[in-house]
């Protein structure tokens, strides 16, 4: 006799739970060089921040900014959606002082611009520098640390660090160590084979919200998909989940 055997359901995280939160300082993990894999995550709320008529900085310390990336997140239906770029603020650091440099004058910036969100791509990077030792590189990533998390609490500011998942050396170990221990939520993320598919599974802490990520299906244009999302998130900061 045949039996009825129970089906696997496809588990998705909340959407809501995933956007950074203000006073916060919020890492993305993924794999790849520096967390290439999550800095679409990045690049999608400095999207969504813009929108809404808001100021963002971006600190490059991976030396990969791409403005088209964020262009894309856009509502179709924008008229010159490039002009929202001018609410975007973009240092790159080419050395690990110049990249202290950077974090060191958010400090007095962020009183001038009022940005709600600030991205750090790549902190470690800089950090991995043999010309720096150890000791230095761990008391430099320290101070922007400490800058960033002043930041958040002082402005209520959002502010996205975005790093590797997997450490591969000592000092990456370490300085990863660091970032993780000074942020109050982490998102990571990482494929996983699913029903024959590749997709990309994520986990958030504290909330221990874990699920696929979810996928666009062809009858969504990518302004419903950023107005849903949007919308969502505005339910959720009127549950007063978000503050």
């Amino acid at each position: 006799m045949a039996r009825n055997l129970p089906t696997r359901q496809e588990r998705f995280i909340e959407e809501s739970l995933i956007f950074p939160r203000s006073g916060m300082v919020y890492q993305v993990r993924g794999g790849g060089l520096s967390g290439k894999l999550m800095r679409p995550f990045a690049e999608a709320w400095v999207a969504l921040t813009l929108a809404q008529g808001e100021y963002v900085h971006w600190i490059d310390g991976a030396c990969r900014f791409d403005p088209s990336r964020i262009m894309k997140h856009f509502p179709k239906n924008l008229s010159q959606p490039e002009q929202l770029l001018h609410g975007l603020f973009v240092g790159r650091g080419f050395t690990v002082h110049q990249f202290t440099h950077l974090i060191d004058r958010l400090v007095d910036e962020i009183r001038i611009t009022k940005a709600k969100l600030i991205v750090v791509d790549g902190p470690i990077t800089m950090h991995l520098d043999t010309q720096v030792i150890d000791y230095e590189a761990r008391s430099l990533l320290r101070k922007s640390m400490k800058n960033l998390t002043k930041i958040a609490t002082k402005h209520r500011v959002s502010v996205v660090v975005v790093t590797a998942l997997r450490a591969n050396s000592k000092r990456h170990r370490d300085l990863l160590a660091l970032v993780t221990n000074r942020c109050n939520a982490t998102l990571s993320g990482q494929y996983k084979n699913y029903m024959g598919k590749r997709k990309l599974w994520l986990l958030h802490l504290p909330s221990g919200s874990s699920g696929f990520q979810y996928e666009l299906s062809k009858q969504e244009t990518l302004s419903q998909s950023t107005s849903r999302i949007i919308h969502s998130r505005l339910a959720y900061e009127g549950a007063g989940e978000i503050e």
